[in-house]
């Protein structure tokens, strides 16, 4: 049917661990600009993500009252 939490759990954490590692070879590097607008555009998408999502909390407290 499906596979096994156990076997799932790793493969996360394999991916995850890859993550990790290339991040710290960014980091390591000296290229501080491409380093610096990956996070700046991590932020603006997790920014987008919140404003949408109080949007949406906004359109059913509306809808409620």
């Amino acid at each position: 049917m499906g596979r096994d939490l156990g076997s799932i759990f790793m493969e996360l954490q394999l991916v995850k661990n890859k993550e990790l590692t290339d991040c710290n070879n960014e980091l390591n590097s000296d290229n501080y600009n491409a380093v610096v607008r990956k996070a700046l555009l991590v932020y603006k998408h997790e920014l987008l993500e919140s404003l949408e999502m109080y949007d949406h909390y906004l359109d059913k407290r509306e809808t409620l009252l």
